[in-house]
């Protein structure tokens, strides 16, 4: 696999999609749905705009290009694009090639910097058969839950040995 070339537009994996919501439309809102921004979740609403697990990415500001894996009902801010699977392609496979991906090429703006779908959609990245890309898929994910883990490990054990420390100089 190491010597596979790009081989399919990112617009032939995913189809793009925005949303009008804004931070304020949802931010005192209740409800079980969350709402995505740039940050993760920002809230709860009642309804979802999507029903579907997506691919979300920062299409301007300082995040720009930051990819987030969203699963069953939720809503994006206007800040996002979302990005839902076409047939014969594993929707995590592109979302980790997108985690990689360098948009720099693709930013635009002086001021707050910019991606368009229609750029970097033009892009071509390695997609190989539909097993191909669950098998893969399944391996960075099972090195994301181990990453996951150790990272939960450490903060448990610098607490540890913050109380450690704290108890010993009483």
């Amino acid at each position: 696999m190491l010597n596979q070339v790009p081989n399919k537009k990112i617009n032939n994996c995913v189809s793009c999609h925005s949303s009008s919501l804004t931070e304020s439309d949802v931010i005192d809102k209740n409800g079980i749905y969350p709402v995505y921004g740039a940050t993760g979740v920002i809230s709860f609403t009642e309804n979802s705009q999507i029903n579907e697990d997506a691919i979300l990415i920062i299409k301007d500001g300082s995040g720009v290009g930051k990819v987030q894996y969203a699963s069953d009902k939720f809503s994006v801010i206007g800040t996002l694009n979302y990005l839902t699977v076409k047939p014969d392609v594993n929707l995590k496979y592109i979302f980790f090639c997108l985690k990689f991906f360098n948009f720099e090429k693709y930013k635009v703006g002086s001021g707050i910097p910019h991606i368009y779908f229609k750029d970097y959609g033009e892009s071509l990245i390695f997609c190989p058969s539909l097993d191909e890309q669950g098998n893969i898929e399944k391996l960075l994910s099972s090195l994301d839950e181990r990453i996951n883990l150790e990272k939960t490990l450490l903060k448990k054990y610098e607490i540890q040995k913050k109380n450690l420390l704290k108890n010993l100089f009483i």
